[in-house]
């Protein structure tokens, strides 16, 4: 798609009159509250659908819109006006248009893993925007699904530019890893398409450099901050309520916010049930955490665990019921649930009630796992730091398996990211030297610190181009194959 211009009255006015940005949360109610829609937004679903630019150049803009990184959306909104100001008014990739992805984890059960934008070049791309589900999910595994926007992208894509010889920009804005595969059964449920068999990521990453100039922007926090992100609310509630949620074989941890009774039951392999009757099981269970039983709270929290070294084997259920409504109106209600298997987390969501029941009537079944306490003792002999995944060393040099170096931008503030996407559009489009971008920069008034960090964040970049642009004008005969491929004959 693409065409139509991007009017800056009618963004700036949006911005400051309406308040349903990211507002859609995936789901809503019938008439009887007994219909529900869950899953992307109608404008965002990739499932069997392909996305198609005519314009010039196509630029890809994919958000992880997981716990860590979920404001970098908010962000790009509010920025979006200057950032294609600044694409029209110096001329870095005319005749652009823009898709806007998100990415969450479709292997941890995120309900909306992929959602994907047209390309456009008009206001449209603010209503992209604005519909995007920040589900905020995740697995605590250090990965999310970049590998499936990858392959969406390279496999269901149609480019105008790639008939000229040219390449678009494509932005993964993130900051942890990729599954290493991807996933047959996730093609089909998510993206609609049926492949043999799955895919090596690296090659998803290949198919997709042959159509784009693909970056990793990585805004770096302090891993104390990401800790705590990882972590995330649900453990924050089980340690305040007085649960345990680390040094264990089993947890199954309940969070939703609003005052009504949701209870949390598991189902043991000897077939008795814990919960709130029958707190205690024969087998070392025991829930710690039981809110809301007078509607004491909007964020409540219930947790069952075993400790590490007592669960037993066999087969566990955990379900969700609706004991009773302490909220005025008796809405449906949504929950998630994180569950622990000796180490490895899970995330389920759901709505609850969505006829009123209440009870045994509501009860929902999330997930039947089992548990082999002899594997257990295996893993234990090795212990894993649970949270190696997100040390930035082991997720930089996972990117640079399959990016080029220089095209891994490293930046210590995400207010940044407009900037540094900018100027590598510049540099690598050889539309711009490093100088002359940073001089643009302090043009339009962005401090000197703001510009010392894209300076460094752009420095490999630059010095990769500017060899390019070295090697071009030198003597074309002496030039070797790859190098005569690297100056390029296409525009970008």
């Amino acid at each position: 798609m693409g065409g139509g211009f991007y009017d800056m009255d009618v963004a700036h006015q949006a911005r400051s009159s309406e308040n349903d940005a990211f507002s859609y949360e995936g789901y809503d109610y019938g008439a009887d509250l007994a219909t529900q829609r869950r899953g992307v937004h109608e404008l965002l679903d990739p499932k069997g659908v392909r996305r198609e630019c005519v314009n010039d150049i196509p630029i890809v803009v994919a958000l992880d819109v997981t716990r860590s990184r979920g404001e970098d959306s908010r962000l790009m909104y509010e920025k979006l006006p200057m950032f294609i100001g600044q694409l029209e008014l110096q001329g870095w990739v005319p005749g652009a248009a823009i898709s806007f992805a998100a990415i969450g984890d479709a292997t941890c059960g995120d309900q909306a893993p992929l959602q994907v934008g047209q390309f456009e070049a008009d206001n449209r791309l603010d209503e992209v925007l604005k519909s995007f589900w920040l589900e905020e999910g995740g697995g605590g595994t250090g990965q999310e699904s970049y590998e499936l926007a990858a392959y969406f992208y390279a496999a269901q894509t149609d480019l105008a530019c790639t008939q000229r010889g040219d390449k678009g920009f494509f932005f993964f804005i993130g900051d942890e890893g990729f599954y290493p595969r991807v996933s047959k059964a996730q093609v089909l449920d998510v993206l609609g398409q049926d492949i043999p068999e799955d895919i090596d990521s690296a090659r998803a990453f290949a198919m997709l450099q042959e159509k784009f100039h693909v970056f990793f922007v990585f805004p770096q926090t302090p891993f104390e901050d990401r800790r705590a992100d990882i972590d995330a609310e649900i453990a924050q509630r089980v340690r305040d309520a007085g649960g345990q949620y680390d040094g264990v074989d089993i947890r199954a941890s309940l969070l939703w916010n609003n005052r009504n009774d949701l209870d949390l039951h598991v189902l043991t392999p000897a077939g008795e049930r814990i919960y709130f009757g029958a707190k205690r099981s024969g087998c070392g269970g025991w829930l710690d955490v039981d809110m809301n039983v007078r509607g004491e709270t909007t964020k409540p929290v219930e947790n069952i665990r075993w400790k590490r070294g007592e669960a037993p084997a066999g087969e566990y259920k955990v379900m969700v019921r609706n004991y009773r409504f302490h909220e005025r109106q008796q809405k449906p209600t949504t929950y998630k649930v994180e569950i622990e298997v000796d180490g490895q987390i899970q995330h389920f969501e759901g709505i609850i009630s969505a006829a009123g029941e209440t009870n045994d009537a509501s009860e929902v079944l999330v997930h039947t796992f089992s548990f082999d306490p002899s594997k257990r003792r295996e893993a234990a002999s090795q212990p894993q730091d649970a949270h190696a995944n997100y040390q930035d060393e082991v997720i930089l040099e996972q990117w640079e398996s399959v990016l080029p170096s220089e095209q891994i931008l490293r930046i210590e503030d995400p207010r940044a990211i407009i900037d540094v996407m900018l100027g590598a559009m510049a540099l690598k489009g050889n539309t711009s030297s490093l100088d002359e971008y940073v001089g643009s920069m302090a043009a339009r008034q962005q401090s000197e610190g703001r510009q010392a960090l894209v300076r460094r964040a752009l420095l490999g970049l630059e010095q990769t181009t500017a060899l390019a642009r070295t090697s071009v004008t030198g003597d074309l005969s002496t030039l070797t194959g790859p190098a005569l491929t690297s100056s390029g004959s296409s525009r970008l």
